[in-house]
């Protein structure tokens, strides 16, 4: 584990693992670590060094110095390039990969704004971000709803009762309960969803501009999908990049978590 000062913001924590020759940076979904794509060894980390970047609030990665107020006004956007400039220089990277799995997806395709001149493939695992969550930017970026949300989330028990009754009415599906209920079981862990959430709000990505641009520098685009999904389902991915010849899409039978060992078997199997 290694960390850098990502200037006037705070601390990064990251992972270094793989045995390729290329980098590749990578983004992991909530709750888990940049040593989550560990589980792709055949998948990826024969062809790649990763560089596996912990996400806010999340194992060392943190603002500075840590504030509501801060909180609230979130990352700007422009920011994402003081997360990956040290990392490039230290390494001496000119061209490389990213990757990015459910709100990892977020950073990773904002980056492709940023940086698409340098980056030769992408890989998007139950990606958030090709379409706008609605309840999500609701919830972080509207002040009256934000403060709906941190009241719910700083409460003892509010959020944890909220979706037991949400799972019991059908309104999701067993698997996204128990992933979501995980995470949300103590006072600490909703805090960090609050805290996570609505740092990064700003941090969407221009689809259009996204688009554009992997078109422009015939980017390889790889896109995972679970057929168990009830989060991200693979219609909007069928919507990315509509008759691009350099991507790819696949929809396995699995659920929105992922990023696992029988994953790296069945994507092994189809390259």
């Amino acid at each position: 584990m290694n960390s850098y000062e990502m200037e006037g913001i705070g601390t990064i924590v990251y992972h270094e693992y793989g045995d390729g020759d290329q980098y590749l940076f990578a983004f992991h979904g909530y709750g888990m670590n940049g040593k989550q794509f560990q589980n792709l060894p055949s998948y990826l980390l024969k062809k790649y060094k990763v560089i596996g970047i912990n996400l806010f609030f999340h194992e060392g990665s943190e603002i500075k110095p840590y504030s509501l107020r801060k909180i609230r006004e979130g990352l700007a956007k422009k920011d994402i390039i003081k997360l990956l400039a040290p990392l490039l220089t230290k390494y001496k990277v000119q061209d490389f990969a990213i990757a990015g799995y459910s709100i990892g997806c977020n950073f990773a395709l904002t980056l492709m704004e940023y940086y698409a001149d340098r980056i030769k493939h992408i890989y998007l695992f139950a990606p958030d971000g090709i379409e706008p969550n609605t309840f999500l930017k609701n919830t972080t970026a509207n002040p009256f709803w934000n403060y709906i949300f941190y009241k719910i989330a700083y409460h003892q028990s509010l959020l944890p009762f909220l979706l037991k009754i949400s799972n019991q009415v059908h309104l999701i599906n067993k698997e996204l309960y128990g992933i979501a209920y995980a995470e949300v079981d103590t006072l600490e862990k909703r805090k960090a969803v609050y805290n996570c959430m609505t740092y990064q709000k700003n941090i969407v990505p221009d689809i259009t501009k996204v688009e554009s641009n992997i078109r422009k520098y015939e980017i390889t685009v790889v896109m995972v999908y679970g057929k168990r999904d009830g989060l991200f389902p693979i219609k909007t991915g069928d919507k990315f990049l509509v008759d691009y010849p350099f991507k790819t899409l696949y929809n396995l039978d699995f659920g929105h978590f992922m990023i696992i060992p029988s994953l790296d078997e069945a994507l092994t199997k189809q390259a």
